[in-house]
């Protein structure tokens, strides 16, 4: 995949597929902000290891894809998905997820993670809009996501990784 430069000029990143070789970067870098906004509750290098295990065996162009960011010399600083099917998702839809790891956070990279997954999605013809869904309580993946060209819409729905939270549902109608 190709790299996408980030808003403070510190280079290109490139999205690869997560794997168990990713579990110490995404430990380390995990905080609540993360656990609460992206993950639903927080990694254990077990449930991780076992997550990047069922990850190796999806198709590269399949309905569901979990990828990290790398910068330019291999860190990981952040990630994202790219699920076809899921709850709340309809055919033509596609979930898009983006995180950044607590220690590389301010630094346009979320932006730069979103663009690659859209540049993902966009290569779909089978995907008509594009869903984010966001708490609304962050206000930097709500800009990350209006950029994008997303819209609220409104609605709240259950977050896909916790049952007991809500998250606002965002559209982005492709073209």
């Amino acid at each position: 995949m190709t790299g996408a430069a980030a808003a403070d000029g510190s280079g290109a990143i490139r999205l690869v597929p997560l794997g168990r070789a990713h579990v110490p970067a995404v430990l380390a870098g995990q905080d609540e902000a993360l656990v609460r906004e992206v993950f639903g509750r927080r990694w254990d290098e077990a449930s991780l290891e076992a997550f990047c295990a069922r990850a190796a065996r999806w198709r590269p162009d399949g309905p569901i894809r979990e990828l990290v960011a790398l910068d330019p010399r291999g860190v990981v600083v952040g990630g994202g998905g790219v699920h076809l099917l899921g709850a709340g998702l309809e055919r033509g839809q596609a979930d898009l997820t983006y995180w950044v790891l607590a220690p590389h956070r301010g630094h346009g990279l979320g932006q730069a993670i979103a663009a690659q997954l859209l540049a993902l999605v966009r290569s779909e013809a089978r995907v008509t809009e594009v869903v984010v869904r966001i708490d609304p309580a962050n206000p930097a993946s709500a800009a990350v996501a209006r950029r994008l060209g997303a819209v609220p819409t409104g609605r709240l729905e259950r977050h896909p990784a916790d049952a007991d939270r809500r998250v606002e549902r965002w559209s982005l109608a492709l073209g």
